[in-house]
């Protein structure tokens, strides 16, 4: 049917062996065909161009993870819908995260360097304060020391003496009761008073921490001399008062030195760190962080689109492999990918109407659509030039799966009052077109038409033939 099609546009020789041939060919053959005589006839007739094509997603996009892992998750499955960043699935991110501990530490060590470096001016501060506080606390306890013996039921009472120098050698080893007054003298006056001065005028760490330690050390010395004097019950209510005062003048001076050393303790603690801590340390660390904290996010598969799960090939529990596809999100907005012969490209046109059957719902069903975009450079398919093109659905309808196979008919143009006859009665030779005219009683004769518009039976008869008039067709 189709081979006896192309004999009337494709016959060869003059009009009149072209009919002779038809006639023949159809008639005198045992062909069950027939010729028939049909009258040119007027009406509307619209052009339609037949393509295939197939249904995808604009903006479809197939995601793999960057690295093998063990999958831990997958929070979707097809046909869900899902926003843009939204996590997909997920690969074990364990060694990553020791990684990145290791990692922050490091960099949290290098800021404390930092810091301490920068504490240099609260150190300085700090030991100033604390040795302008240790000359006073010395001086604060000596007094008080010499208050004690200047008490005149002590300094008269000559028992009471004695026992004092008892305590003194059974505590410092000497061995006569004259060291009291050695022993303030020496360590009071010529020693941690005189290493605190010495501390002040040259104040590096060392000399301060031996004045404060000495300071500390004499201080509760002397506390303990003066707690462990005898008791004498004979000495006066007034004497006894005096004493426990400048027991308490003693004690808030050791806790003064005290608070003094712990504070400067407490900022050695960050100012231990190697003054060598470079800027460009950090920024190297602070790049290792990021680039684990880059890789640990990866391990998450996110949607970059909001769409729709079309394919999920996740399993939990298996190894993914380095960027194998395994979930493909289709967005809503689906589209028609078809080809367009370069013969019907001028009849194609961007904004141009096109009806759209799918197979999964039959030739009955019809989905308008619109083309979008026409290619402007032609690509080879099967031998033929073509231009690719793409058409968009006029409604959204939850049905239309990417996948599907599309049969696209586009509509050309439209011409009303047009003179038509069926296809098979125009026959072409030599890049002209004629007609066989049936004048009846056997009469015919060939007859040079111009075409038009053609659909999938008639074709619009632009001059050469009136309506009314008849011509052989089959």
């Amino acid at each position: 049917m189709q081979n006896k099609k192309l004999l009337i546009y494709a016959g060869g020789g003059i009009a009149i062996i072209a009919i002779g041939i038809l006639i023949y060919f159809l008639v005198g053959s045992k062909s069950p065909i027939k010729i028939y005589s049909v009258e040119a006839k007027t009406g509307d007739i619209t052009e339609k161009i037949n393509l295939a094509g197939q249904v995808k997603a604009s903006q479809g996009v197939d995601l793999a993870f960057e690295s093998q892992g063990k999958i831990v998750a997958n929070y979707v499955k097809v046909g869900d819908n899902v926003y843009a960043g939204q996590a997909l699935a997920a690969v074990d991110s364990g060694i990553l995260q020791a990684q990145l501990q290791v990692a922050q530490a490091q960099l949290d060590s290098l800021n404390l360097n930092v810091v301490a470096n920068k504490n240099g001016a609260a150190m300085q501060s700090a030991y100033s304060s604390a040795l302008a506080s240790n000359q006073k606390s010395v001086s604060n306890a000596k007094q008080a020391f010499l208050s004690i013996l200047n008490i005149p039921s002590i300094s008269t009472n000559g028992s009471l003496q004695n026992m004092k120098g008892a305590v003194v050698e059974s505590l410092l080893g000497q061995g006569n009761a004259g060291f009291w007054q050695t022993w303030q003298i020496a360590n009071l006056n010529g020693g941690a008073f005189g290493l605190a001065q010495d501390a002040t005028s040259n104040p590096t760490q060392t000399n301060a921490d031996t004045a404060l330690s000495a300071t500390l050390k004499a201080l509760q010395d002397l506390n303990y001399l003066i707690n462990n004097l005898p008791a004498d019950p004979s000495l006066p209510a007034a004497d006894a008062n005096s004493i426990a005062q400048q027991k308490s003048v003693v004690n808030s001076e050791i806790i003064s030195t005290s608070a003094n050393i712990q504070a400067i303790s407490s900022l050695k603690v960050n100012n231990s760190a190697t003054v060598t801590t470079t800027d460009s340390q950090i920024e190297v660390a602070k790049a290792g962080v990021n680039v684990i904290k880059s890789q640990i996010a990866k391990t998450v598969l996110t949607s970059p689109v909001a769409g729709k799960v079309a394919k999920d090939d996740i399993t939990v529990g298996a190894m993914s492999s380095a960027n194998a596809p395994v979930i493909t999100i289709s967005n809503d907005n689906l589209e028609i990918d078809t080809n367009i012969p370069e013969i019907d490209l001028p009849e194609a046109k961007v904004g141009g109407t096109a009806n759209i059957t799918l197979d999964a719902f039959g030739t009955s069903q019809i989905f308008p659509a619109t083309i979008v975009s026409i290619d402007l450079a032609p690509s080879t398919v099967n031998g033929v030039s073509v231009y690719g093109a793409k058409l968009k659905f006029v409604n959204n309808d939850g049905r239309i799966m990417p996948g599907m196979t599309a049969n696209i008919t586009l509509i050309s143009q439209t011409h009303t009052n047009a003179i038509t006859v069926p296809k098979s009665a125009v026959i072409k030779n030599n890049g002209q077109y004629f007609v066989v005219l049936d004048n009846g009683n056997g009469n015919r004769q060939s007859q040079a038409v111009s075409i038009g518009l053609h659909d999938d039976n008639n074709i619009e008869i632009l001059s050469g033939l009136k309506a009314g008039e008849k011509v052989l067709a089959y």
